[in-house]
């Protein structure tokens, strides 16, 4: 599932994620539009605010694939 549908699902606001995850509003825009690759460090956090799994989210899966 693309990242910001899975936010949308949970109802969480990129500015919430933000804060959930510690990965700043900027770099969770830019990954969900595609125009920044996400580190390790960013893929761990966001995936942990969410509560799953680095595979369930396609722009991570796509990053450990490359």
């Amino acid at each position: 599932m693309k990242l910001a549908d899975l936010r949308y699902s949970l109802n969480r606001t990129q500015t919430r994620l933000s804060e959930l995850s510690g990965v700043s509003v900027e770099t969770i825009s830019n990954v969900e539009r595609g125009t920044h690759p996400p580190s390790i460090d960013t893929m761990v956090k966001v995936s942990k605010a969410l509560g799953v799994g680095l595979e369930d989210i396609d722009e991570f899966k796509q990053r450990i694939a490359a």
